[in-house]
């Protein structure tokens, strides 16, 4: 478990978009990589509004570029959350790309 972060796309420091989020297994950062999690519904807000979006997240001290694919609502499958059976999960998908690089002109 740990906060997911967006960085905003004009520069400056990330901020919470979705805490906590619970992997579904361990998460790998490389391009062409799937990051799949749950979330309760009700802290997960921002997330719908960055659905089918590439940005810069952040999770667990780690920056990865990635589009939001996929978040429905599902049964959990995570303990954490088990025990919360009345509360709404959702699971998200994110799609891990290549972090694009900026070409200085000298």
């Amino acid at each position: 478990m740990s906060a997911l972060s967006i960085f905003p796309p004009d520069g400056g420091p990330a901020f919470g978009c979705a805490n906590p989020i619970y992997p579904t297994s361990e998460p790998n950062f490389r391009p062409g990589d799937k990051f799949i999690f749950e979330v309760l519904e009700r802290d997960a807000s921002q997330l719908k509004s960055l659905l089918g979006k590439a940005e810069m997240f952040g999770f667990a001290g780690r920056a990865f570029f990635a589009r939001l694919v996929s978040l429905q609502s599902c049964p959990s499958t995570v303990p954490a959350l088990a025990i919360m059976q009345e509360a709404p999960t959702l699971r998200g998908v994110f799609e891990i790309y290549p972090t694009p690089s900026v070409n200085a002109k000298n």
